[in-house]
C-alpha cells in the first residue's frame, strides 16, 4: 500500500508539472504576442496623449523615451508620407526604417479608410527571421493631421526560450525531490495504521480475540478502528455464546440419556420382576425421554423462526379470552394469577404463536415467583392502536448485567444447570416471535422486588 501512495503522488506531480510546462514553454508564444499586441496599442494611445503637447523638445524626448521602454520602434509621418519624427530606439527589429514612401502611403490609406482611424498588421520579416507587428494610428499634432507607426517583435528570441526551458529543468529536478521525499513520508504515515489493523485482523481471524485495533490521527481509520474493536467484541460474545452453547446443549443431553441408560440397567438387573419397582423406573425414564423431546421441538422451533421459513397467521381475537386460556394451563401450580385486562379488547396477531411468548413469560415467571406466590399480567392501552402486555413476578429479579443476555438461546441466571430451569431456549423463541410478528418486547427487573416482561399487540 504504501508504494502504491508513492506512487499515485508521483504521478501527481508529474501532472502538475505537465501543466506548467504548457503554460510556461507552449502557451508562452501565443500569450507573448498578444500580449505585445495589445502593448503597442496602448503605447499609440499614450503617444496621442503626448502629441497634445506644444512643447516640440519635450514631445521628441518623450517619444522615444516610451519606444525604448518596452523595445519599440516607430514614426510620425505627414499625409503624403513624409517622416516628421522616427525612432530607431529598436533598431535591431525595426522594420519601419527600412519601408518606402510608397509603401508608408499605401499603410497611410488603410488608416484613414478605417472607421477608427487605426490598421494593424503581423507579419514575418525576411531580414530579421522573425515576427512583428505593426500598427498604424491617426494623430494630430499641433493641430494638424498625422500618421503613427509603430513596430514591435512578437516573438521570443531562442535564447530566451532555452533559459526557460533551462530553469524549468531545474524545476522539475528539485520539485520531483521534494515529492519523492515528501510521498515516501506521507505513504509511510498512512499506510502504518492500516498494516498494523491488517495484522490485527490476522489474529482476529485465527481466533485470538484479545487483539486491540488502535485509533490513528485520520478520521476514517479512526472510524475502521472503532467498527473492528466492535466486531472482536462480537465475535468474542459470539464465542463465548458458542462455548456456553456447547456446555448446555451437551449436559441438557448427556444427563438425560445417563438416566435412561442407568434406569433401563436397574430394571435390566434390579427391579424386572419387581412390578412396583419397574413401574417407577419406567416413570423416571419416561420423564426423560419427554425432557430430550421439548429440548429437540424447542430447537427445531427457534430454527424454524430465525431462519423465517414459517408464515404469520394474523387473526382477530378477544386478548382477555386468550391470556386466561393461556393461565389455565397452570392451574396446577400453587400460584395466584392476577388479571387486569378489559374484556373489549380485541387484537390483530398470530393468536397461536403469540400464545406461546405469553406461555413462555408466565412459564418464565412461575420458575421464580416471589413468596407472595402471585403472577400479575396487566393489560393497558399505550397507543390508540395498540396495547402493552405485562407479566408481573415479584420473585429475587434479574442482575442489570444480565438483562441483555437472556435473550441469548441456552442462556440461564442460573449456572448450575438445574434440570427446572428448562430448555434456555424459551426467551429465543419469544425474541424470534416478536420480531416477526413486529411486536416490541422487553424486560424491567429490580433485584429483590420484581420482574416484569412485556410485549405489544396491535388492536383491531
Amino acid at each position: 500500500m504504501a508504494f502504491r501512495i508513492w506512487f499515485y503522488f508521483l504521478i501527481l506531480t508529474g501532472l502538475m508539472l505537465l501543466f506548467m510546462w504548457m503554460l510556461q514553454i507552449t502557451f508562452i508564444g501565443p500569450y507573448y504576442e498578444k500580449n505585445r499586441a495589445e502593448t503597442t496599442q496602448l503605447k499609440a494611445q499614450e503617444i496621442k496623449r503626448l502629441l497634445m503637447r506644444d512643447d516640440r523638445e519635450e514631445v521628441e524626448r518623450e517619444f522615444v523615451k516610451i519606444l525604448a521602454s518596452e523595445n519599440l520602434c516607430g514614426g510620425i509621418y505627414l499625409p503624403n508620407g513624409t517622416p516628421v519624427l522616427v525612432s530607431e530606439a529598436n533598431s535591431t527589429n525595426c522594420q519601419i526604417k527600412s519601408l518606402s514612401t510608397s509603401a508608408i502611403n499605401e499603410y497611410i490609406q488603410h488608416v484613414a479608410k478605417s472607421p477608427n482611424q487605426d490598421f494593424s498588421l503581423r507579419f514575418t520579416s525576411e531580414v530579421f527571421e522573425q515576427g512583428l507587428y505593426f500598427y498604424g494610428k491617426g494623430v494630430e499634432f499641433q493641430g494638424s493631421q498625422y500618421y503613427l507607426f509603430l513596430n514591435s517583435p512578437i516573438e521570443l528570441l531562442d535564447s530566451t526560450i532555452f533559459v526557460l526551458k533551462r530553469q524549468f529543468g531545474f524545476l522539475v529536478a528539485s520539485v520531483l525531490s521534494i515529492a519523492t521525499f515528501v510521498a515516501f513520508l506521507l505513504s509511510k504515515k498512512l499506510s502504518m495504521p492500516l498494516s498494523k489493523m491488517t495484522r490485527e485482523a490476522k489474529r482476529l481471524a485465527r481466533g485470538d480475540f484479545s487483539v486491540q485495533f488502535d485509533a490513528s490521527d485520520y478520521s476514517e481509520v479512526s472510524a475502521l478502528s472503532d467498527t473492528l474493536n466492535f466486531a472482536t467484541q462480537e465475535f468474542k460474545k459470539t464465542d463465548d455464546l458458542r462455548r456456553d452453547l456447547v456446555a448446555n446443549v451437551s449436559h441438557d443431553i448427556k444427563t438425560p440419556l445417563t438416566m435412561i441408560r442407568a434406569y433401563a440397567e436397574m430394571i435390566k438387573d434390579i427391579s424386572g420382576d419387581n412390578k412396583e419397582q419397574r413401574e417407577e423406573h419406567l416413570g423416571v425414564i419416561l420423564d426423560e425421554v419427554h425432557h430430550l423431546e421439548r429440548l429437540v421441538n424447542d430447537m427445531l422451533t427457534l430454527s424454524k423462526y430465525e431462519s423465517e421459513i414459517f408464515a404469520i397467521n394474523e387473526t382477530e381475537f378477544n386478548l382477555s379470552e386468550h391470556i386466561r386460556s393461556s393461565v389455565n394451563l397452570f392451574q396446577i401450580e400453587d400460584i395466584d394469577f392476577e388479571i387486569d385486562c378489559e374484556s373489549t379488547f380485541v387484537v390483530k396477531a398470530d393468536e397461536i404463536k403469540m400464545g406461546q411468548v405469553l406461555y413462555n413469560f408466565i412459564n418464565n415467571a412461575t420458575k421464580f415467583v416471589g413468596d407472595d406466590r402471585k403472577i400479575i399480567i396487566n393489560v393497558k392501552k399505550v397507543k390508540p392502536k395498540e396495547v402493552l402486555v405485562s407479566v408481573i413476578d415479584h420473585g429475587k429479579g434479574i442482575a442489570e448485567s444480565q438483562i441483555e443476555s437472556i435473550w441469548d438461546r441456552y442462556y440461564k441466571i442460573d449456572k448450575n444447570f438445574q434440570r427446572n430451569q428448562g430448555t434456555g431456549l424459551g426467551l429465543s423463541i419469544v425474541k424470534a416471535i416478536c420480531e416477526a410478528n413486529g411486536s416490541q418486547y422487553g424486560v424491567e427487573s429490580q433485584e429483590g422486588q420484581q420482574t416484569t416482561f412485556f410485549y405489544t399487540l396491535r388492536l383491531k
